[in-house]
């Protein structure tokens, strides 16, 4: 049985001309009852979406021509939504999904098309928490998704057929009108109280880093136009940051979006600095792009040796986004270096598991996987610490035998198993984006990506080649696309459905049973310390945090299963099975 309804009224100048046709009970609700509404014009497709508990007055109000968007837009149908589960959580919750929903369906034609109140958006979000409601989960599988696909996509409302599409798109994962947790508002809250202390936001990966950071850039600019406000990203999100801000309309004359290299050599102070991905911020001299070393030829910084120091200077209030584990080239700032720079700074940590859904039907839980992942991975080094690693992990999780675990491993034929466990979920789940990727342990050259005969790895009769592209690559066009080897240069910040990860020997273990990275091994170029510097125990290590962060990343892609394989590499899964128990 459904559980919603839909009525769709007729418009012609504000005025409804098919509400006395309509049933009683439909009136009486249209009058007083919670609701959600689409006005759409058939013209110039233009969409106002909101909630109310007084539809016809809401209605009249619109129309009473204080209000701009309704003067111009020839709306000429609304949509009614009406739903048992819809009280006041639930309707702020479907509102901001279908706002999203609608940019995102829009944003490749004209984004301005869809209008709703931002004020009252963002304002609504304090103190209405995605965890507030029970039937959150069900509002989305028993309303949301079937008045999407089964109503307004059946009736030409919108241009995409499935949801889940929308969904892996940046402009909803990352929407600053998306509800909050609790933490992440109490978070904002803080900071907005306190102009004056600079903060470090860590967070494991999936923890809601980004989202925190959309979210904060919006209610800075709502409550204070005057305030310089720039946001510091890696270059391939820059266009993509861009496009957030620009879409749902919290943008202003105040607000720069830009690469840290770009907004070190402006030089310009701002009142507010964000930054996303702190932890790969550049360091002087180290292998990368040149012109990231451009900014210390200024006479103002040629004392910096990185580029926080800079931005320190360049802001009255700094925030850093940060997670320790996701450094993974030796141009990153140094861990220490970061700590030292911070050490004045506010710390705090984001908890909640976003991106891995490991607990369904289960007693294991998300949480328990990754603190599983980083024991795994870092429990010899010391970096935990520098974590919020809960050692009290259910260890059962790693060692269930069920074909639909959400982890397992696979020991002989891992290219194979993987291709094979992965096109199985795809004849269930089409929507899937799902992955195999590697630690990077064959050779590859930039060229390749452009020749799809060029092959790099390869078992029996199976051979795939490396992505062909790092930008983009999950969305990319070409024919082998879902085939290709995924490397952490093309998912790091992406969420897959299920992935499957090669581990190769350029991890290792030693003699007294912990894990190294072995450089012989690591086909990197512009990730490779000199021979010389390698014989520098603290760059030995350092190297060998490069190779644990990147499979680090690389398990934990996956929102609904990982499978690891191990790929020529009998010395890890000795090290893997002793770690868990595993017999």
């Amino acid at each position: 049985m459904a559980k919603f309804e839909h009525i769709t009224l007729k418009i012609n100048n504000g005025e409804i001309l098919n509400f006395e046709q309509l049933r009683l009970k439909q009136q009486n609700i249209l009058k007083s009852g919670n609701i959600i509404y689409i006005y759409r014009s058939s013209v110039n497709k233009k969409v106002y979406i909101g909630q109310t508990k007084h539809f016809i007055t809401r209605h009249k109000q619109h129309y009473s021509g204080k209000e701009e968007k309704f003067n111009s837009a020839n709306f000429d149908k609304v949509k009614v939504i009406i739903s048992r589960y819809f009280h006041g959580s639930a309707l702020d919750d479907v509102e901001n999904q279908l706002i999203t929903y609608f940019i995102a369906d829009n944003s490749k034609v004209k984004s301005e098309n869809v209008l709703f109140d931002n004020d009252e958006i963002l304002n609504g979000n304090s103190g209405n928490y995605v965890n507030d409601y029970t039937e959150r989960e069900r509002v989305s599988a028993e309303v949301i998704l079937p008045f999407w696909e089964n109503v307004l996509f059946s009736e030409g409302w919108v241009n995409t057929p499935r949801l889940d599409k929308l969904r892996a798109s940046a402009l909803v994962k990352y929407s600053p009108i998306k509800q909050l947790t609790e933490e992440q508002d109490r978070l904002i809250e803080e900071i907005l109280d306190n102009p004056h202390k600079n903060y470090v936001i860590n967070g494991d990966a999936g923890a809601g880093k980004t989202v925190l950071l959309t979210h904060l850039v919006s209610r800075y600019l709502m409550e204070s136009q005057k305030k310089k406000i720039a946001v510091i990203v890696q270059p391939n999100w820059e266009k993509t940051a861009m496009d957030i801000f620009k879409v749902f309309g919290i943008h202003s004359s105040n607000l720069k979006i830009s690469t840290s290299t770009k907004f070190i050599t402006q030089g310009e102070k701002y009142d507010i600095i964000i930054v996303d991905e702190s932890h790969k911020l550049s360091r002087k001299g180290s292998k990368q792009h040149p012109s990231f070393d451009k900014i210390y030829k200024s006479e103002q910084f040629s004392d910096c040796v990185n580029h926080l120091e800079p931005i320190k200077r360049l802001g009255n209030q700094i925030i850093l986004m940060y997670d320790v584990l996701q450094a993974i080239r030796p141009a990153n700032i140094p861990r220490e270096k970061f700590q030292e720079l911070t050490s004045s700074f506010e710390k705090r940590y984001l908890t909640t598991q976003f991106r891995i859904q490991a607990s369904r039907g289960k007693k294991y839980t998300s949480d328990d996987y990754v603190n599983g992942i980083k024991y795994l991975l870092y429990k010899d080094t010391g970096l935990l610490k520098y974590t919020n690693f809960d050692e009290n992990f259910d260890r059962s999780l790693f060692r269930e035998d069920d074909i639909d675990a959400y982890f397992g491993y696979f020991e002989d034929k891992p290219l194979k198993n993987m291709i094979n466990w992965l096109e199985e979920d795809k004849n269930y789940n089409s929507g899937h984006i799902n992955r195999v990727l590697s630690g990077l342990v064959e050779d590859w050259k930039q060229a390749d990506g452009k020749d799809d005969s060029i092959h790099h790895f390869f078992e029996d009769d199976i051979s795939r080649r490396w992505n062909s592209t790092q930008e983009n690559w999950i969305n990319s066009s070409e024919k082998d696309a879902e085939e290709q080897i995924g490397s952490v240069f093309a998912v790091q910040g992406i969420d897959l459905n299920k992935v499957g990860v090669l581990i190769g020997k350029d991890l290792l273990v030693d003699e007294e049973g912990r894990l190294y990275g072995e450089p012989s091994n690591f086909k990197n170029i512009n990730g490779k310390h000199t021979k010389e510097e390698l014989e520098i125990p603290e760059i030995r290590e350092e190297f060998t945090m490069f190779v644990l962060n990147i499979y680090y990343i690389l398990l934990t892609r996956g929102i609904d299963g990982v499978r690891i394989g191990f790929w020529d590499n009998e010395e890890f899964k000795k090290y893997f099975k002793k770690t868990f128990d595993i017999i």
